[in-house]
Parts: C-alpha cells; sequence; structure tokens
C-alpha cells in the first residue's frame, strides 16, 4: 500500500502524463486531469501589420515664353555740361512712381546714347515720394542724402528729382521736400515748401535726344515648370 502512494505522489506532480501504477495486486490506470487527446482552449495571435505607400512625382517639361510687355514713355532728367536734358525712355505700364525713382538713380544707358549724359543722385539713395490730396509730391530725402553730392551738383540733383517727377506723375503739379534744398538762384527752401516746373526752367538745356519710338521696346522671357505631384496617404 506505501508503494502505491508513493506512486499516486509522483502522477500529482506531473498532470498532463497518463501512466500504469503497479502493485501488488495489479495494474491500474490513473487519467490526468486532460487526457493525451484533449484539446487544449485555443489560442489567437494577432499580428498588425503597416502598408506604405512610396509618394511618386512626376515632373513635366520646362516651357519657355516669350511675350512682348506693354510700355509707357517717360522722361528721365539727367546732367550734361551743367544742365538738365531730358533723355525718353521705356519702362513697363503703368509706370510707379519706384520704377520712375530707380531709372533715374541708375543714370543714362552705356553707349552711344548715354554719351555725356550722368545723374548726380548718389548711389543706392533711398528715396520715397508720396503724392497728397493737394497734387503735391512729398519727397523724402535720407538724412545723409546731401553729404554724398557734392555742393556744385546740390542744385541740379534736386532739379532732377522736381523736373522727372512733374513730368511723368499725372495729376501732381509741385513738389515739396523734407529737407531744405537749393533753387538754380541759389536761394535755400525751407523744408515743405512748394517747388514747380518753372523753378528749375533755367537749368533746362537744349541738346537733342533720340525720339523713344526709335528705341527698342522691351520684351521678358519667363520660364515656367509644369509639375504633377500624386501622394497616397499611408
Amino acid at each position: 500500500m506505501r508503494t502505491r502512494l508513493i506512486a499516486l505522489a509522483v502522477v500529482a506532480s506531473v498532470p498532463l502524463v497518463a501512466c500504469s501504477v503497479v502493485d501488488e495486486q495489479g495494474v491500474e490506470r490513473i487519467d490526468p486531469q486532460y487526457g493525451l487527446d484533449d484539446t487544449l482552449p485555443p489560442t489567437t495571435t494577432t499580428i498588425a501589420t503597416t502598408t506604405t505607400e512610396a509618394a511618386t512625382t512626376t515632373s513635366g517639361l520646362d516651357t519657355t515664353t516669350t511675350a512682348a510687355v506693354q510700355t509707357e514713355e517717360v522722361l528721365l532728367y539727367f546732367i550734361a555740361s551743367g544742365q538738365l536734358t531730358p533723355f525718353p525712355q521705356n519702362l513697363p505700364a503703368p509706370v510707379a512712381t519706384p520704377q520712375l525713382l530707380a531709372a533715374l538713380l541708375e543714370g543714362p544707358p552705356a553707349g552711344e546714347l548715354g554719351t555725356g549724359l550722368r545723374t548726380a543722385l548718389p548711389a543706392g539713395a533711398i528715396i520715397r515720394v508720396v503724392p497728397d490730396s493737394s497734387g503735391i509730391a512729398q519727397v523724402q530725402l535720407p538724412p545723409d542724402f546731401f553729404e554724398a553730392v557734392p555742393v556744385g551738383d546740390q542744385r541740379l540733383v534736386i532739379g532732377q528729382l522736381v523736373v522727372t517727377l512733374l513730368s511723368n506723375l499725372r495729376g501732381v503739379g509741385q513738389v515739396a521736400f523734407n529737407q531744405s534744398v537749393t533753387k538754380p538762384t541759389g536761394e535755400l527752401v525751407p523744408p515743405g515748401q512748394p517747388l514747380t516746373y518753372g523753378d528749375y526752367d533755367e537749368l533746362l538745356g537744349t541738346r537733342t535726344i533720340t525720339p523713344v519710338s526709335s528705341l527698342p521696346i522691351e520684351s521678358i522671357t519667363t520660364t515656367s515648370s509644369t509639375s504633377t505631384s500624386s501622394t497616397v496617404a499611408p
């Protein structure tokens, strides 16, 4: 009997194995909690998957378009032999005041047309013009403007601005500055006092300039790229 108890203890420690116990009286089969043919409870495993589609980009060919630009005639006044000389030039229409000032700052063109002409405006000068409702163009010069202009050119540079602005800005009949400026006579004009075209008449020269119609009309070339892009989100 003691032998049987020991065998049962061994069976209890290995519940999944079927075994037989032999004692003095015979052989007895002992079944575990689950037989060998029993099926364990099913287990479900879920595997997460991620699919990423690569983004594709298709670029089209570059296209180049050349088109004529509408231009407008302006008169820029440059200096020649101590006088103001009108120089006709085509600028993209409609002409804005910053364009006009930029062309005046740039100076006359190189080559035969610009021979003998110059500008007294200092390179890089930032000049702002604000027309008001009374027909006066308010010109704002930088504080150090005259430091970069020789004394002999100071009446000419103001003349360049006055005559160029009044020749091209519609609805403007006078020009005023935020600093004291000099008339051709040497008279000092205080800030804010309006000046007219007639104040600089004596500085106007009589040089003959090539008509605007004979100058080449500018054209512009633009290059554009057509790009098609398609992206599939993950």
